[in-house]
């Protein structure tokens, strides 16, 4: 009966990427901001900038995005690796999040860039044990950027700032979901098809984590995975354990088209039920 049930998911899931996976959604999507640049080293920087402020109205993330990323130029991964200031968002604000948040993650990224040449080698050199759970590896990973050095006029900056950054880069071990490191990962891990990126190499699908927004809780909710008023990350751990039951090898597979279906106001309920009456007919 589990088997019969998961393939029925599966088969709605399967609707859901047919009617959302694909150009249309990606361009209301933030990660529609990485696409203009064409070099991996820019989309990898772009992606992970832009997935820390992908919080609240998408039309507004759109806007706070392009914001930031102007004032990097061309190349963001070649401005963070040269000489120049980063001082360049004197009067951004996206919510909570402010210019000088920008500026303090700016120069841990640029330690990390021009030390290993990439988040994603930074990210397996902090994660040494590849056998760790995910949950493991992003709190190393989240724990090794904060401890980046920082320059002397930041530190107190980083003092009044360092709640707000909490939020930015968060850490599952104090129980967030970790929204936007977990989209960030399948951004850049899972192959290229439109949507996601194929940037990472040294990381397996089958090791991504669900993105879990309030849109998307409400959605597995429904499902009757969660019963969490409020997205953490138990949420996340119990809703892709459900995720590899149906496609082990890529369980977030089904996550850009699920999140845009429940942004559209839709729900799975309601493919299935469509589903049944086509059986039938």
């Amino acid at each position: 009966m589990a088997k019969e049930m998961d393939e029925s998911l599966k088969l709605s899931f399967e609707v859901a990427f047919r009617d959302y996976h694909h150009e249309r959604e990606r361009n209301l999507d933030p990660i529609s901001l990485v696409y203009p640049y064409t070099d991996p080293k820019d989309r990898e920087v772009v992606a992970f900038l832009v997935a820390l402020i992908s919080y609240g109205n998408v039309r507004t993330i759109l806007q706070s995005g392009e914001k930031m990323l102007v004032a990097l130029g061309n190349s963001p991964f070649g401005y963070l690796t040269s000489e120049k200031p980063l001082n360049l968002w004197p009067s951004f604000k996206h919510r909570f999040t402010t210019g000088k948040d920008l500026e303090i993650v700016a120069h841990w990224l640029r330690n990390i860039l021009k030390r290993q040449g990439s988040i994603e080698r930074f990210f397996i050199n902090a994660t040494t044990h590849s056998e760790r759970p995910m949950k493991e590896k992003l709190a190393s990973f989240v724990q090794a950027i904060w401890n980046e050095e920082l320059p002397s006029h930041l530190h107190k900056d980083f003092e009044q700032r360092k709640r707000n950054l909490k939020y930015l880069i968060s850490n599952p071990h104090q129980g967030s979901a970790c929204k936007r490191l977990n989209m960030f990962l399948r951004w850049v891990v899972r192959p290229n098809d439109g949507i996601d990126l194929g940037l990472w190499k040294e990381i397996s699908p089958r090791e991504l984590m669900l993105p879990i927004d309030t849109h998307l809780l409400q959605t597995l909710r429904k499902l009757r995975w969660v019963q969490n008023d409020n997205a953490n990350w138990k949420a996340v751990e119990a809703a892709t354990q459900r995720l590899r039951k149906i496609s082990l090898e890529d369980p977030i597979r089904y996550d850009f088209a699920l999140c845009h279906l429940s942004m559209s106001g839709g729900n799975i309920k309601e493919i299935q039920k469509l589903l049944k009456k086509a059986k039938a007919s």
